[in-house]
């Protein structure tokens, strides 16, 4: 007899809470903080007074950063491990390479980001392999992004790149600021 009325009352409150409906501002709240995936992005920054081009299209980047003798090109794959209402956790490859002499030096690294409000996620990246003595490239990340619509966005941060190579060397570091387009 208990049983029977314990299954009754959970039939009938299973039952009205299916049958509520969502209000839009709830809705809205839940679409907030949903992580949006977009096939394409476009982002411009100024990283310690100098320029950075970042394109980007699904699983594929690439980072272009230029001073005014050196350009160094980052072309990076990366694969999501788990992403769970805007934070997560990334994996990736990159091949580096300094001007169009310069040897291709491959990379691996991690990418973790965090939604800490609706519309700002903070972020830290890590990519580098060291080859010893001869060899070795780091790059290293940690900003906030400002989402004040869902496809545009603003960062912020420091970004530490090293990269060489026997005497072809490259070394930035300092804060960056930009604007990102997502399509």
């Amino acid at each position: 007899m208990k049983a029977s009325k314990i299954i009754l009352a959970a039939m009938l409150l299973t039952n009205t809470v299916a049958a509520q409906e969502v209000t839009p501002e709830v809705d809205r709240g839940i679409q907030s903080v949903k992580q949006d995936k977009f096939n394409f992005s476009a982002e411009v920054r100024d990283f310690d007074a100098t320029p950075e081009l970042l394109l980007k299209y699904k699983n594929f980047s690439a980072d272009w950063i230029r001073t005014h003798d050196k350009n160094f090109v980052k072309l990076k794959f990366s694969r999501e491990i788990f992403s769970l209402m805007g934070t997560g956790l990334d994996w990736n490859v990159a091949l580096n390479t300094l001007d169009e002499n310069s040897a291709v030096l491959p990379s691996g690294g991690i990418n973790l980001y965090a939604r800490i409000r609706p519309r700002v996620d903070f972020y830290l990246q890590f990519a580098g392999l060291p080859f010893g003595y001869r060899a070795h490239v780091t790059d290293f990340e940690v900003g906030l992004r400002y989402f004040p619509r869902k496809n545009f966005s603003f960062s912020a941060g420091w970004r530490e790149v090293n990269f060489k190579r026997n005497s072809n060397r490259f070394s930035r570091s300092g804060l960056f600021v930009g604007s990102r387009a997502d399509f």
